[in-house]
C-alpha cells in the first residue's frame, strides 16, 4: 500500500467518526453532518459534541470532546474558526490524527495566522487534516457521507474532487440528476495541509474509482501536482474543469480560495502532457466523464454514425472533424453490412441513414449490425423523433438489440426533439448508455474516448541528454553574479548557448567604428549590427539595430545612428560596443526560450517569432523536461505549422533541427536553475538540411546564486 493511500486511509474508511459542533437545530451545518452519516448507512460508531444538547438524532451528544469514549478516527470540525484551533489542540492530545475543517474564516477572509498556528499544532501531533473551508467527504467504500450536501448520492465509479465548496455540493446535486454514480467526494478547501495531489493520488489507488472529475481554481504545487497526474492517468481518466482562465477570473479564484491561479496557459500545458482532459464549461466535463465512466476505448479509427435522420448526420460529420474522430469510409463494408437494414432509398454511406420511414426495430437492426461488425470500432447513434413514432419505445428498443454487444465498443447515441425526449435519454443513460441532447455532444464525447485512446498508445520517450560544457556554462553565470548582474550582455548570453550545441551566424565584437568595419569585412556583407548593452533590452524598439548593410559605408552610418540613439534614449546605459552578425535570409523568423515557474519550474516556450509575437501570440508551452517526441508535438501545436511545413510550395524548413534545438533548451532549463528567463528571438528557420541560427537572444539570471553543486553535476 502506498504512502498517499496509507496516509489518507482513515480520511475515507474511518471507523469511527466525531463531529464536533453537532446540532439538533435542524438545516444547520452541524445537524446536516450528523444525519447524512445516517441516511447513507454509515457502519462506523459516530459520536456528537457539543454541550447545548443532551442528544442528536438519537444518538448521545457528548458535552466535550474529552467526553468521547476514544479519539475517533476521523473527526469533523464544525465550529467557528476562532474555535478551531483549540479543538483541534485537545482532539490531538487525546488521540485524533485525522481532520476534516468544514469552519470557514481562514486564509481565504486573510486569517493567514490562525492557519500558521493550525499548521504548528498539526505537525506537533503528527496529525493530517482535509480544509479547512469544506463541505466533506463521500465515501461509497464505507458508506459514508460525511458532509453537509445532497443526503443521497448515486454509488457509482466517479471520483469528484472539488476546492470549491459550494460548486462541489452542487456537483454532487447534478450528479444526481445526470445519473453519474459518485464513489468519492473530497472538498479541498484552502488545502492548509492536504493537496489537490495527495487527493488525486489517493483515488487514483482507490479500486471502487475508475474515472476521476476535478473542479480546481488554483495549484500551489504544479509539478508535483503534475507528476501525480502522469501516474493516475496511466490507468484511469482524469477530466479538470479550472477557473480563473481569463486575468478576471483567475483574480476572482484568487480571492476566493486564497491561492493564486497562475499562467493558465502553462496549467493547460502541464496537464495536457499530463494525460489529463481539461473541459470548460460544466457541459463538456459531466458530457465527458459519463462517457469515460461507461464505456470501454476504441482500439481503431473509423467511427460509424447510425441515424434516421440526414440533415443530423450532416451536423455529425461536422462536428467529427472538430473533435479529430475519423468517420469510416469502407464503402464496401458498408454496402454489404447496412444495406439489407434499410429502405431502397436509404444510404450506406457514413453516416448511415435508415431514413425517417424506418421503424424501431429496422432501426435496431442497423445498430446491432454496427456493433456486431469487427471492423467498426465505434458508434455514434443519431435519432430524430418523428411524430408518429413513441420515442419511448425507441429508448427501450437501442437497449434491448444492445443488451449482449455493449461494452465491446464505444456506443453513444443522441436523441433529438421534444415531448418524451428527455425521458428517453434518461432510460440510456440509466442503462449505462451515453445519450446527449444534440449531435455534437455526442461527438464531442466519443472525441474524448479517441484523445484519451491516442494518448495512451503515444510513444512514451524520454527527454534527450546532451554533453555540454555545463561547468563552463557555470563559469560564465558566477561571473555575471560577481558583478551583480541580473541581465546578461548579448556575448555572455551566446557563449553559453553555443556551449548547449546551438548553431549561431558569423559574428564579432566590435568595441569602435574601425574594429566594425573590420569586423563586416571579415564576416562578409550583407551583415547586422545591434548594440552591445546589458542595460538595453529591446534593441530594435529603440533603433539599436540594423539590418542588411551592404557596404563599408553603410556600416558607417548605421554605427553612428545606433550610438546616437542608444545615447538618446539610455543615457546612462553602459555601451561596451556592437556585435555584427551574418545576415540570414530566406528563413522563417521563431521564438524559443523557458521561463522559470513558481509553480511547475521550467517551462518551454516555442512559435512564431520577430516584432509580431506579442500581438501573434503564435505560440506552445510545454513543462520541462520533454522527450524528442513531445518537442515535436510542441513544434505541431502552432497554428502556424504548415507554414514551417512547405504550405503553398514553399520550403520546408529545418524540422529536426528546430526540435533538437527545444530539446537542447529542455536539456539546459533542467540543468540551469540560475537562468530564470531566456528568449531567443528570432531564432531563423532554414530550408531543410541548413539548420536553424540563433540571430538575438537575452538572458535573466537569478540574484542569488541557487545551485552551489552544479560543478559536481558537471
Amino acid at each position: 500500500m502506498s504512502s498517499a493511500r496509507t496516509n489518507l486511509e482513515k480520511l475515507f474508511n474511518p471507523s469511527s467518526i466525531s463531529i464536533i459542533g453537532a446540532s439538533a437545530r435542524e438545516g444547520s451545518i452541524g445537524f446536516n453532518l450528523v444525519q447524512n452519516l445516517q441516511i447513507s448507512g454509515y457502519a462506523g460508531k459516530i459520536w456528537p459534541v457539543n454541550p447545548k444538547y443532551p442528544e442528536v438524532l438519537g444518538l448521545k451528544c457528548f458535552s466535550a470532546l474529552e467526553d468521547t469514549p476514544e479519539a475517533a478516527e476521523l473527526t469533523l470540525v464544525a465550529v467557528p474558526a476562532e474555535n478551531v484551533n483549540d479543538v483541534i489542540r485537545r482532539s490531538c492530545e487525546k488521540g485524533a490524527r485525522m481532520f476534516i475543517i468544514i469552519s470557514s474564516g481562514f486564509d481565504e477572509v486573510g486569517r493567514h495566522d490562525l492557519t500558521h498556528e493550525l499548521l504548528t499544532i498539526l505537525k506537533q501531533y503528527n496529525a493530517r487534516t482535509l480544509g479547512p473551508n469544506v463541505f466533506g467527504v463521500f465515501s461509497a467504500s464505507s458508506n459514508m457521507n460525511a458532509t453537509f450536501g445532497p443526503p443521497q448520492v448515486r454509488r457509482g465509479n466517479v471520483g469528484l474532487i472539488s476546492q470549491s465548496g459550494a460548486l462541489g455540493v452542487a456537483l454532487m446535486g447534478k450528479s444526481v440528476s445526470d445519473n453519474i454514480g459518485l464513489s468519492a467526494v473530497v472538498s479541498l478547501g484552502n488545502e492548509a495541509d492536504i493537496s489537490e495531489g495527495e487527493a488525486l493520488e489517493y483515488l487514483g489507488q482507490d479500486p471502487a474509482t475508475e474515472v476521476i472529475f476535478m473542479y480546481m481554481e488554483g495549484c500551489k504545487e504544479g509539478r508535483h501536482f503534475m507528476e501525480v497526474a502522469n501516474r493516475v492517468s496511466m490507468t484511469k481518466p482524469i477530466v479538470i474543469i479550472k477557473s480563473g482562465s481569463s486575468s478576471r477570473g483567475a483574480l476572482a479564484a484568487a480571492s476566493h480560495t486564497g491561492s493564486l491561479a497562475g499562467s493558465d496557459k502553462i496549467f493547460s500545458a502541464a496537464i495536457k502532457q499530463a494525460g489529463v482532459i481539461r473541459a470548460f464549461n460544466l457541459t463538456d466535463a459531466f458530457n465527458w466523464t459519463r462517457a469515460l465512466a461507461n464505456l470501454p476505448l476504441p482500439t481503431a479509427e473509423g467511427t460509424v454514425i447510425v441515424t434516421n435522420g440526414g440533415g443530423v448526420g450532416v451536423m455529425a460529420s461536422d462536428s467529427a472533424e472538430r473533435y479529430d474522430v475519423k468517420l469510416n469510409d469502407n464503402l464496401e463494408m458498408l454496402e454489404r453490412i447496412f444495406r439489407p437494414t434499410m429502405p431502397a432509398f436509404g444510404s450506406s454511406k457514413n453516416p448511415i441513414d435508415v431514413t425517417g420511414q424506418a421503424r424501431n426495430e429496422e432501426y435496431g437492426l442497423a445498430l446491432k449490425a454496427s456493433l456486431e461488425e469487427e471492423t467498426i470500432p465505434s458508434v455514434v447513434g443519431l435519432y430524430c423523433t418523428p411524430a408518429t413514432m413513441d420515442v419511448l419505445k425507441f429508448a427501450n428498443t437501442a437497449v434491448e438489440y444492445t443488451a449482449n454487444l455493449r461494452g465491446k465498443k464505444p456506443l453513444i447515441f443522441s436523441i433529438i426533439g421534444g415531448g418524451s425526449v428527455p425521458e428517453a435519454i434518461r432510460i440510456l443513460n440509466e442503462h449505462n448508455i451515453p445519450c446527449y441532447e444534440t449531435p455534437d455532444e455526442a461527438m464531442s464525447a466519443m472525441g474524448v474516448l479517441y484523445k484519451r485512446w491516442k494518448w495512451l498508445n503515444k510513444e512514451p520517450g524520454i527527454p534527450e541528454e546532451f554533453d555540454m560544457d555545463l561547468k563552463a556554462i557555470r563559469a560564465i553565470i558566477d561571473a555575471a553574479h560577481e558583478k551583480n548582474q541580473t541581465q546578461l550582455v548579448e556575448s555572455d548570453c551566446a557563449e553559453i548557448l553555443r556551449l548547449a550545441g546551438l548553431e549561431f551566424p558569423k559574428t564579432a565584437i566590435a568595441r569602435d567604428l574601425d574594429e566594425a568595419i573590420k569586423a563586416s569585412e571579415d564576416i562578409g556583407y550583407p551583415v547586422v549590427m545591434k548594440i552591445l548593452s546589458q542595460d538595453i533590452v529591446h534593441k530594435t524598439e529603440y533603433g539599436c539595430v540594423k539590418l542588411d548593410l551592404e557596404d563599408e559605408r553603410e556600416v558607417r552610418v548605421a554605427y553612428e545612428s545606433i550610438m546616437a540613439e542608444a545615447r538618446r534614449h539610455f543615457p546612462r546605459a553602459r555601451i561596451e560596443g556592437v556585435t555584427i552578425t551574418e545576415m540570414v535570409t530566406d528563413a522563417t523568423e521563431m521564438i524559443l526560450g523557458f521561463s522559470m515557474d513558481q509553480s511547475f519550474g521550467p517551462v518551454l516556450m516555442f512559435g512564431m517569432g520577430g516584432i509580431y509575437v506579442e500581438v501573434l501570440k503564435d505560440v506552445s508551452f510545454r513543462v520541462a523536461p520533454i522527450s524528442k517526441q513531445e518537442c515535436e508535438h510542441m513544434v505541431k501545436a502552432i497554428n502556424s505549422y504548415p507554414i514551417l511545413a512547405g504550405a503553398r510550395g514553399k520550403a520546408i524548413r529545418d524540422l529536426p533541427k528546430i526540435v533538437e534545438a527545444i530539446s537542447r533548451l529542455s536539456y539546459l532549463a533542467m540543468h540551469t536553475p540560475d537562468i530564470l528567463e531566456l528568449d531567443i528571438n528570432p531564432l531563423m528557420a532554414l530550408a531543410k538540411g541548413k539548420g536553424c541560427k540563433v540571430v538575438d537572444s537575452r538572458m535573466t539570471i537569478s540574484k542569488v546564486q541557487r545551485n552551489k553543486n552544479m560543478e559536481e553535476k558537471a
